[in-house]
């Protein structure tokens, strides 16, 4: 067996701390520091797992050389940086989406990369969840005509991401699937349209995309569903292909549990079975690890798909923009 790699984690918000939590259960890796902005959040949860070292900048992390590999997974504005910062200490990267806050920012990376002979992962867990990853396949050979993917969730996130869009935020998520079901093509438009809270910030959005043979792929991501929806909400994916339908519902999972009111006790398929890590965010963490010790990075986690997938939000977001400005 090869050693455990020594990761850290910066950014230990909620996705975070399930980055930090996961790993901590793996035995292909050592959790070794922990790093937040307020850093008397990462020391409490540092004190939880046992994790040796805490720190509130990458710059410290990088003056103890305690880490082979990082999990980013700060705000999207300081992703880049960090990674930069990082790959030029002779870490490895798994940075959360999306990657970065414009096209520019992403691409600079690739150099960054190529020069440090490190890797750069685009994390991404639908990519491995265990019924979209075999659907991505089994479409890909099969060919598809439309597609369509909801995500749905409660407008309690507007207030956890106030700064945030849903098409850069959730609709992400979908992009990168669809991607994949394109087999990497460059769609030949983007039509978009979001819709804005009392406060003015958008908290819903839709989103068209449409290949020059015919494919078109549709997403609707909002932030509005009532209280008492299921904390991480509704997501579903549709598939039409010339002779085939195919629906998978990726959340909630099907196990619910009803006492005082239903629960839904595995959400996003992440869950613990005989005290280690399954699901979705476990695999691409071992992804990641392998990355870190020779494997290839997945498809749809390198950082030309980080590109191609910032690209698409942003000329969705260009639309969605144009048609509210011409509404003034």
């Amino acid at each position: 067996m090869k050693e455990p790699i020594r990761i850290a984690v910066i950014g230990v918000g909620a996705f975070g701390a399930l980055h930090a939590r996961t790993l901590g259960a793996l035995p292909e890796a050592r959790l070794v520091a922990l790093g937040n902005r307020t850093r008397s959040k990462a020391e409490q949860l540092a004190r939880e797992l046992g994790v040796p070292n805490v720190f509130s900048a990458v710059e410290e992390l990088i003056e103890r050389k305690v880490a082979d590999a990082l999990v980013i997974a700060t705000n999207t504005d300081t992703h880049v940086p960090i990674a930069k910062a990082a790959l030029d200490a002779g870490m490895h990267v798994l940075i959360e989406k999306p990657v970065g806050g414009n096209l520019a920012d992403v691409r600079s990376l690739e150099e960054v990369c190529r020069k440090s002979n490190r890797v750069a992962m685009a994390g991404h867990i639908c990519l491995f969840h265990s019924l979209v990853a075999p659907l991505i396949e089994r479409v890909q050979q099969a060919g598809f005509r439309s597609a369509h993917f909801v995500r749905h969730r409660s407008a309690g996130i507007a207030k956890l991401f106030p700064e945030e869009h849903p098409i850069m935020l959730t609709m992400v998520h979908d992009l990168y699937v669809a991607a994949q079901l394109a087999g990497g093509a460059e769609p030949k438009s983007f039509d978009a349209l979001d819709a804005l809270n009392s406060k003015g910030k958008a908290d819903h959005a839709w989103g068209t995309l449409c290949w020059d043979d015919g494919r078109v792929a549709t997403f609707h991501s909002h932030w509005i569903l009532p209280e008492g929806s299921p904390g991480d909400g509704f997501d579903w994916l549709e598939v039409f292909g010339q002779s085939y339908h195919t629906r998978v519902n990726t959340n909630p999972q099907n196990w619910t549990w009803t006492q005082d009111k239903v629960t839904w006790p595995i959400a996003l398929e992440m869950s613990m079975v005989h005290g280690r890590p399954t699901g979705m965010l476990a695999e691409e963490l071992r992804s990641f690890i392998a990355a870190c010790q020779g494997a290839p990075v997945p498809s749809g986690c390198r950082l030309q798909n980080a590109v191609q997938v910032q690209s698409w939000m942003e000329q969705l977001l260009k639309s969605a923009q144009s048609k509210r400005a011409s509404k003034l």
